[in-house]
């Protein structure tokens, strides 16, 4: 069996593919819209396409038959608007005879070689790259199929002919072709005895200030109201003169790590996907110290002296906790993005993909999962976004390399974090995470150049 399928590496999956339309501004407003993406590089008379919206402009239609029924799965993993081999239909219906009937995208990795026009008409050809023995997986068991495209663009409007297409970009994508394993995950990590929740802190008369500041997206602290010395956690009487009188303060934030250890140890359900990580002790501006998680990079790299500054975490609907991310030029400031059906089906519809289990909950619990969930183009375009949103309209994305863990289903919230990773002059490279309160959505490496501005520019 693996040789059948393995026989199938290097054949085409897509031979003179052509996009159905031409690129265009009504396509680049609606993807602009779903991802909430207000850069102005995307308007206006000399605007150029979303370059995370590359895989849409080679997308099949909902009319295309190719797509319809049993089918409709492996157009979700990039297939070809027309131009789609016989070879790559042969492999995916050899798939679907095998079992593997569900289909999930993985990962996703483009090159954007010079940026796509309005009225520009899109080219492109396709390779299987590889298929993958079976792999069990946390879905079920199933092969990785990897397909790689080079894409051409030219522009009637200029007079310029198909055979004077010059090459725009290469993407290279990966889906997972699964059997549904028997039990189908819900949307928490259920224990025994339910969802696996966080632990409940103990409010008491003693803290409970705190934790009120904390619902109203501050951190607070006491202040002593006879010597002025601030005092953190909360307690009834001065630890320097010993007066029972106080006032609360909110924190300005800004702080660094005093001290700190990382956790490696296996973790109950509530933590899992998150391990390891850093408990660090954070010295606020306003003398005070505070326990807290370090998010925001590796915990390998947190370091005494590391500048942060305070964040609040979402971790379910009932639990806010603060915690501390890096501060400085060098990483970007969180981005949330609530997660609701009108953000995947929007972003599936503003990307071509019909999918089903990005749009009908009962085809998607049918094919394994507890809801529809969040298309690989939207997370994609999630990222660009984030990464420009914060480099400013002049940066030129050069290239986005994802890969997806847990899904996002409606209800949850992304939280987008970013550092630098890679400086030469104006050309950067970005480490980017997405996650959502059951770990890591996406994980992405971003490769852009700046514009004439730098960094530091940037609000």
């Amino acid at each position: 069996m693996t040789d059948t399928f393995q026989a199938y590496t290097g054949r085409p999956a897509a031979v003179g593919g052509r996009a159905l339309d031409p690129v265009n501004a009504p396509m680049i407003r609606h993807w602009c819209e779903a991802m909430g993406d207000a850069n102005t590089a995307y308007t206006g008379p000399h605007a150029v396409a979303p370059p995370a919206m590359l895989q849409s402009w080679t997308m099949a239609g909902l009319g295309d038959p190719r797509v319809s029924g049993g089918s409709r799965g492996s157009g979700g993993s990039g297939s070809a608007a027309t131009g789609r081999s016989e070879a790559y239909d042969e492999l995916l219906g050899t798939l679907d005879a095998h079992g593997f009937t569900s289909v999930v995208a993985t990962d996703c990795e483009q090159e954007y070689l010079r940026p796509l026009r309005p009225g520009q008409r899109v080219l492109y050809d396709s390779e299987i790259e590889s298929v993958s023995g079976e792999k069990t997986t946390a879905l079920g068991v199933g092969r990785f199929v990897t397909t790689r495209t080079d894409l051409r663009a030219y522009d009637e409007a200029a007079g310029e002919k198909p055979e004077e297409a010059a090459p725009v970009a290469t993407h290279r994508f990966r889906i997972l072709k699964f059997r549904p394993a028997g039990k189908v995950a819900g949307p928490e990590v259920v224990g025994a005895d339910g969802p696996a929740l966080r632990p409940r802190p103990i409010v008491n008369r003693d803290n409970a200030g705190f934790w009120a500041g904390v619902a109203e997206g501050e951190l607070r602290f006491q202040r002593c109201t006879d010597c002025a010395t601030p005092r953190f956690p909360w307690l009834p009487g001065c630890n320097a003169c010993g007066s029972d009188g106080w006032t609360p303060e909110a924190a300005c934030g800004v702080g660094t790590v005093y001290s700190y250890v990382i956790v490696h140890h296996p973790l109950p359900a509530a933590f899992r996907g998150q391990s390891p990580y850093a408990v660090a002790l954070v010295e606020l501006e306003e003398g005070v110290r505070v326990v807290s998680n370090v998010l925001g990079l590796p915990a390998a790299e947190v370091r005494i002296g590391l500048p942060v500054r305070l964040d609040f975490e979402r971790c379910d609907e009932e639990l806010t906790l603060p915690v501390f991310r890096p501060a400085g030029a060098d990483h970007l400031p969180p981005l949330r993005i609530p997660v609701t059906r009108t953000l995947i089906v929007a972003g599936a519809i503003a990307s071509r993909d019909y999918q089903d289990v990005h749009h009908d909950a009962e085809l998607a619990h049918a094919k394994g999962a507890p809801d529809i969930f969040m298309n690989i183009l939207t997370s994609n375009g999630l990222v660009g976004r984030y990464v420009t949103d914060w480099a400013g309209p002049r940066a030129r994305l050069t290239g986005i390399s994802i890969r997806l863990g847990v899904p996002a289903y409606p209800g949850d919230e992304l939280t987008f974090t970013g550092r630098v990773t890679e400086r030469d002059g104006p050309r950067l490279t970005l480490a980017v995470t997405g996650r959502t309160r059951r770990g890591a959505h996406a994980t992405a490496t971003v490769r852009l150049t700046l514009g004439d501005h730098t960094v530091e520019d940037q609000p």
